[in-house]
């Protein structure tokens, strides 16, 4: 029997109707965060700048919209590398206090925080058998273990310190995609991680019609819908595994760029650049520490500095800074600042190490 007329016609359009639905799917769609093209690699620098250097080469690039930069090894020297095993971190800091542990390695910001899990040992015992990631302030009696970043090291950034975080994951973590309004430096001591960063040019589209389908992005405002599940401003709409395209269009033609982070290294995300991390599937430990770029650079400061003194590291420093507007830091006219305590002088600094020296610590 000859097959029927309509028959014939699908079969001879088949081609065509094919080629028409490849072209209607997105490059990328629901494809992982950035399927839609290529990222580029981010800057990184092997030789840390100074302080100086670095303020006008990477904080005030682009019209002080800034650039990301990695910092290759940064962090080798620090004794925090010894955080890349457990035993030791229940075997020195057991009974520390942490400030907050989170549901869902895949964050949406709608998990919750875990009830009652107070001690770094707790979470220890714990988290490579749940959907649980450490994400606390770092505890003072770790934050030895810290040293600021070199270029944070003079030029008036330890005036305008906000605070810290400690990131601790069984692996495969993943971030939402959002930004922060402080500059952050991050530095991994185990596992690895990769960041990805979107130029908050796109900023005024991105955040149009928050909250709506007229938005092509999917971003969520919590702060102006109390319906919206989660916290703060973020992509909460995106699968970063799968991302829509065909629902969120606006991200086909969005430029993005990213690190993949090794133990030691650290890494520069200036304010209000859009960034989304995970983690390989294997344990991960990083911090992060968040302050306000100074408005001015304090050149003195690099100049009475000697360049033999050690970096400071994070539990000489105060904490807290609020710039009350905007995004820099600069101290109040006429007034005194509380919350503008520099880091402990170099004299304390050299004390404390000669101490500990004399005890036979390893620093």
């Amino acid at each position: 029997m000859a097959p029927a007329r309509g028959a014939l016609l699908l079969w001879a359009f088949a081609p065509l109707l094919a080629v028409a639905e490849e072209k209607a799917v997105p490059k990328g769609h629901l494809e992982p965060f950035g399927g839609w093209m290529e990222g580029k690699p981010i800057e990184e620098v092997t030789d840390v700048p100074t302080p100086l250097d670095f303020h006008n080469t990477y904080a005030l690039s682009d019209k002080g919209q800034g650039r990301p930069v990695v910092l290759r090894g940064a962090a080798l020297s620090m004794p925090a590398m010894r955080w890349d095993s457990d035993a030791v971190l229940m075997e020195k800091y057991p009974n520390v206090k942490i400030t907050g542990v989170e549901y869902n390695l895949k964050e949406t910001r709608a998990g919750g925080f875990v009830d009652g899990m107070n001690k770094l040992s707790q979470f220890l015992a714990k988290y490579n058998d749940t959907d649980m990631y450490m994400v606390s302030k770092v505890p003072p009696e770790m934050q030895a273990d810290l040293e600021l970043p070199k270029p944070m090291k003079c030029g008036g950034h330890t005036k305008f310190l906000d605070t810290t975080n400690l990131w601790i994951g069984k692996g495969g973590s993943k971030s939402v995609i959002h930004y922060d309004d402080q500059d952050n430096f991050n530095c991994l001591f185990g596992g690895r991680k990769t960041f990805k960063f979107v130029h908050p040019k796109y900023k005024k589209g991105f955040e149009k019609h928050p909250n709506s389908p007229k938005n092509k992005y999917g971003w969520t405002d919590a702060d102006m819908d109390k319906k919206a599940v989660g916290y703060g401003g973020f992509f909460g709409k995106i699968d970063v595994d799968k991302v829509d395209l065909i629902k969120w269009p606006g991200w086909s033609t969005v430029e993005w760029s990213y690190v993949d982070l090794n133990p030691g290294d650290c890494v520069y995300i200036p304010y209000q650049w859009y960034h989304q991390a995970s983690a390989a599937p294997v344990r991960s430990i990083n911090v992060n520490l968040w302050y306000w770029r100074p408005a001015v650079f304090d050149e003195q400061s690099c100049k009475d500095s000697k360049a033999e003194d050690p970096m400071r590291t994070w539990d000489e420093c105060t904490y807290g800074f609020d710039p009350g507007g905007g995004h820099v830091g600069k101290l109040p006219k006429g007034k005194p600042c509380k919350k503008c305590t520099k880091c402990k002088t170099m004299t304390a600094v050299k004390a404390r190490h000669a101490k500990n020296a004399k005890k036979g610590e390893e620093l």
